[in-house]
């Protein structure tokens, strides 16, 4: 009540400040007031100013992803606690989390970090009276490699003086306030993107970026699954190389708009049975061992469409108005082993031929990559309209995570403290918790790729636009 109570303030005041400046104006004759060259970026030429347009003032901010529930690194109250979904709020200890965070850069300074990963011992033993000696078990153990980067955003407070001289000193004191709590909740909106793009391009885009980024590329999820055609395999064994972004691309390019490729109740029952097959380690939520599965808004709409997922419900669910055929509430409760959560945050794919934009919402670029993930300007789009869709599938440790001195705040004033900005800056990383054979361990060659127990793609065709 009270943040309405702000909002209808303001828009009075507005009102009362556009009619103020009329009557002066017809009483004096005077426009000059009026002309762009006299204030700042806010004037009265600005639409928020112009007359009758004051009542339709308003603000919004874009939905944050269900995966930011997740991320503990910006701790502020003003936003969502954290841990709704997560096991962590029950009796499991942090590692049966989502996300692995690593914070040790504080201490001893570096842009990475390598995580050693034990393999646990194979081999058969011995029986009976056989010997012992000579025969024990080499120790293995793989890294995972955890890279960080700075990301910084500014907000322009004031370009120059004559900007609040224009404007009533109440509406200054809230138009023009100093931009902490704008960057911070910019902050937590990007975080859970660039987690999205851990998952799926296997580092945060902080890390991936072709010009101030930390030279490496962008390499697709080892295990993904597209319906209708099965699990991307690599050509070269064991390498993130063309070959395999390719693979993936040609895979992605066999979704069609037809039935068997839509997401269903056996797409759930899928991703469960792929998930024990890679070993992915469940979470606990309500008592139970799941698996987290994320999905748009439209895998939703599908899946309440499909005759198996409705009878599941009309049968075992309340009879009453809170079963969910009812309610349309589709997510927070255990479905097939699974733990569903609707995020339309995911970015979709796209591949080589996707040009219709009234259907991928934008068209394939190349110089993104092989397969395109999400939209570049996407905190001002968070939701990826292409119809090539991913169901994430996350275990305990799907994500790893660095956060290195926290959130920082920093102004610049220039031009005589006529100029003001607000800056926020964050060095975090996020990666894919591949297991990487560096030192060769299997034989197979160094720097190999060995596996990835916690987490997998499943991708369907699921139309952002409805047809009516």
């Amino acid at each position: 009540m009270r943040a309405i109570g702000k909002l209808l303030y303001l828009v009075l005041g507005l009102v009362l400040f556009a009619g103020v400046t009329a009557s002066i104006n017809a009483d004096t004759g005077n426009v000059v007031l009026a002309a762009a060259v006299v204030g700042g970026y806010l004037n009265p030429d600005v639409q928020m100013f112009r007359v009758n347009l004051g009542t339709k003032v308003a603000y919004e901010v874009w939905w944050r992803s269900k995966l930011s529930k997740f991320i503990s690194m910006i701790d502020v109250v003003k936003y969502k606690a954290t841990g709704e979904y997560s096991s962590m709020k029950g009796s499991l200890p942090p590692a049966a989390g989502i996300v692995h965070a690593v914070q040790d850069f504080t201490a001893k300074g570096g842009v990475d970090y390598e995580m050693p990963v034990l393999r646990p011992l194979t081999g058969q033993g011995v029986i009976g009276t056989h010997p012992l000696t000579n025969h024990g078990e080499k120790r293995k153990w793989f890294t995972q490699k955890l890279k960080i980067n700075m990301r910084r955003h500014a907000l322009e407070v004031r370009d120059n003086e004559m900007t609040e001289q224009m404007l009533d000193p109440k509406i200054t004191a809230k138009l023009l306030e100093r931009g902490s709590n704008d960057l911070q909740d910019w902050f937590s909106r990007l975080l859970p993107f660039e987690m999205f793009f851990g998952l799926m391009k296997g580092y945060s885009e902080n890390i991936t970026d072709s010009a101030f980024g930390r030279g490496v590329s962008a390499k697709s999820h080892p295990n993904s699954y597209v319906q209708g055609y099965g699990k991307v395999n690599f050509t070269t064994p064991f390498t993130f190389d063309a070959a395999f972004e390719t693979a993936k691309a040609t895979a992605l390019a066999t979704l069609t708009d037809t039935s068997s490729k839509h997401f269903k109740a056996q797409s759930i029952k899928n991703m469960v049975a792929l998930a024990r097959d890679h070993r992915i380690r469940p979470i606990v939520v309500k008592g139970f061992e799941v698996f987290l599965i994320f999905v748009t808004g439209k895998h939703m709409r599908q899946l309440r469409s499909d005759p198996e997922w409705y009878q599941a419900h009309l049968h075992a669910a309340p009879k009453s108005d809170t079963n969910q055929i009812f309610t349309g509430i589709s997510e927070g409760y255990i479905f097939e082993g699974a733990y569903i959560i609707v995020d339309d945050t995911i970015p979709a794919a796209r591949v080589s031929g996707d040009s219709d934009t009234a259907v991928f919402g934008i068209a394939y670029n190349s110089a993104l990559g092989t397969v395109n993930y999400g939209v570049s300007a996407y905190m001002d789009n968070p939701r990826d309209r292409s119809p090539r869709k991913c169901a994430l599938l996350m275990g305990a440790g799907a994500v790893l995570a660095a956060n290195v001195k926290g959130f920082k705040l920093t102004t610049e004033i220039t031009d005589h403290d006529q100029h003001i900005e607000d800056g926020g800056r964050m060095i975090y990383g996020f990666q894919r918790a591949d297991i990487i054979d560096d030192d060769n361990v299997l034989g197979n060659g160094a720097n190999l790729f060995y596996d990835n127990t916690s987490s997998l793609e499943y991708w369907t065709w699921t139309p952002d636009v409805i047809t009516i």
